[in-house]
């Protein structure tokens, strides 16, 4: 239903639902959720519920059903533009009309009250979500030795009253490091500061899937980093040291090989970069434990998963009789919750890993870097720490450039952390300082074209001879075109119109005879003449009077004068 407010400072009609219906919800909601959900009272949300039973007072009207094949935008466009029917049979008295408009503005405070409600609820969900970015970020440099671990029980060397002012500047330090405030400049020539939390063991998976059918796999990347072959070890500028240290490997599914894409992203997948190993084929029904033994030590390092006898690795016959310790895993991803679900698709379900810790979202980690509300893609990323992604969309590229990119993220967050904030607000700050000197040098151009030097100012400019201008329209240049004064009254402005735009016309001006006035028209013949300005303004007032004229009989008559269209100017209705 809906219903006109009659309120003028009201742009649309309110929408209404019968509380009928909405007490049906609600019973609903009690009888399958077992919630207990009612109309709020009126005195906490007055207009949440309105009655239409006074006498005299305008009715809701039907407006329709909306579904999923009609939604409320398209009937709302649909409601007719308001009309005294609207109001009833009877229209509304001073008595009616005050009580309608009580109930109509507490209808429309309650919906601004809603929408704030709503903006508020909004706001407050952007700056969670934000929150998480920056938490995972922080986290993310915890695991890689970049940031320390909070220590929630170190007493606040403000609160010892005993303590000596040499001893106090050494226990804030420490009071500061152990809170993860007033960090150390990270050198990136010397190896992490702090120790690498929970020795985790990243393990960075990509899956790439057929552009006109999700479900045919295609490609499954993993990459692999140990933090345990990162101690002792200096990350090097921009982390390029310790990306040495990834392991990748690329599996490609025989079943789906002869799938390719071309049409939305540019498939690459016999381009597995050599710097990172070389393609292994597989079955589906291999897929989910060769996947799994990536997640299990060796942790993606290159061995026959066949043994010779067609049987799968698991981690009872891995060779080399290589460590077996359960380690601490990070899974890492762009974008990674399409890729778990991906591996689900396959019969992995890597949620079900006991020494799973978290994922780490680089798309997340980026954002909280930069402060950048939309995600950017793996490519994006890359070039921000000037570095090239070669052969994209390459299951096994993409899991080991997403894993270079982690490291990029962290170290280049941690060099810049201090600064960031400040970094932005001096960057605005140059943006104005850069549009004021434009705006002041394009000033000062200006009056350099205009004050040349030499001359002697031309010859006198004389006043206008229609009044004197107003301020907005000040009298500049040489020019001795007559200029119209707004304070003059109209008809003086119709007549000096129809005079300068005649003497516009130079020699072709004509000479305007007026004859016999016939009701309601007044004939006008012309013929050539030459006129100077002094005749221009005598023929100005002699327009001005019979303007005056004809006024005066259309106000006494009622009736309406036609100027017909005079060369130059434009018909006019009275």
């Amino acid at each position: 239903y809906y219903i006109h407010t009659l309120l003028s400072n009201a742009s649309k009609p309110l929408i209404l639902i019968p509380a009928t219906e909405v007490q049906a919800l609600f019973d609903d909601i009690k009888k399958e959720l077992r919630l207990l959900v009612y109309f709020p009272k009126e005195e906490k949300e007055p207009g949440f519920l309105l009655s239409f039973e006074e006498e005299g007072i305008p009715l809701p009207r039907y407006l329709g059903r909306f579904d999923l094949d009609h939604s409320l935008d398209e009937m709302e466009a649909k409601i007719p533009a308001y009309t005294d029917r609207d109001n009833g049979e009877h229209k509304l008295d001073d008595r009616s009309f005050a009580a309608f408009k009580k109930k109509m503005e507490a209808a429309i405070e309650a919906t601004k009250q809603k929408s704030k409600t709503q903006r508020d609820k909004k706001k407050k969900e952007r700056i969670g979500t934000k929150q998480g970015w920056c938490e995972q970020l922080k986290r993310a440099q915890c695991y890689l030795g970049m940031r320390p671990r909070t220590m929630p029980d170190m007493p606040n060397p403000m609160e010892d009253p005993n303590i000596s002012p040499r001893e106090f500047e050494r226990a804030m330090k420490r009071y500061q490091l152990s809170k993860g405030v007033d960090l150390p400049e990270i050198i990136v020539a010397e190896p992490s500061p702090f120790t690498f939390q929970d020795d985790v063991v990243f393990v960075c998976v990509d899956v790439e899937a057929y552009e006109k059918d999700s479900r045919p796999i295609t490609e499954i990347g993993v990459s692999t980093l140990d933090t345990n072959d990162l101690i002792g070890l200096s990350p090097g500028e921009g982390g390029k040291i310790w990306m040495k240290k990834i392991r990748s490997r690329h599996f490609r599914i025989k079943e789906t090989a002869h799938l390719h894409n071309s049409e939305y992203v540019t498939g690459c997948a016999d381009r597995f970069e050599p710097e990172f190993g070389v393609s292994e084929w597989i079955s589906f029904k291999e897929a989910p434990q060769v996947i799994a033994s990536c997640f299990r030590p060796p942790y993606s390092r290159p061995v026959d998963h066949t043994n010779g006898k067609g049987d799968v690795q698991t981690k009872d016959n891995v060779p080399n009789g290589r460590d077996t310790t359960k380690r601490q895993l990070i899974l890492v991803g762009h974008d990674i919750k399409m890729d778990i679900d991906y591996l689900r698709k396959l019969g992995y379900d890597v949620a079900n890993l006991s020494n799973l810790i978290e994922a780490l979202d680089t798309a997340d980690l980026y954002r909280a870097w930069k402060h950048e509300q939309n995600p950017s893609k793996l490519g994006t990323i890359l070039m921000e720490m000037e570095m090239i992604g070669w052969n994209l969309h390459n299951a096994g590229n993409d899991a080991a450039y997403t894993l270079q990119a982690l490291i990029g993220i962290v170290i280049g967050s941690r060099q810049s952390s201090l600064t960031t904030m400040q970094s932005q607000i001096a960057q605005r700050n140059a943006a104005l300082e850069r549009e004021a000197r434009d705006r002041a040098k394009e000033e000062a151009d200006e009056w350099a074209a205009a004050d040349t030097e030499g001359g002697d100012g031309g010859p006198p400019n004389p006043l206008p001879r229609f009044g004197w201008p107003t301020p907005d329209q000040p009298v500049t240049g040489t020019s001795n075109k007559p200029r119209p004064n707004k304070l003059a009254n109209s008809k003086d402005r119709r007549a000096e119109k129809m005079a300068t735009e005649m003497h516009a016309q130079g020699q072709k001006s004509k000479k305007i005879e007026a004859k016999q006035l016939q009701h309601p028209e007044l004939e006008i013949k012309s013929e050539p003449w030459i006129a100077d300005e002094e005749e221009v303004g005598s023929f100005a007032q002699s327009i001005t009077e019979k303007l005056a004229f004809l006024e005066e009989g259309r106000a006494a008559e009622g009736g309406g004068v036609k100027l017909p269209v005079v060369k130059g100017t434009t018909a006019a209705k009275w």
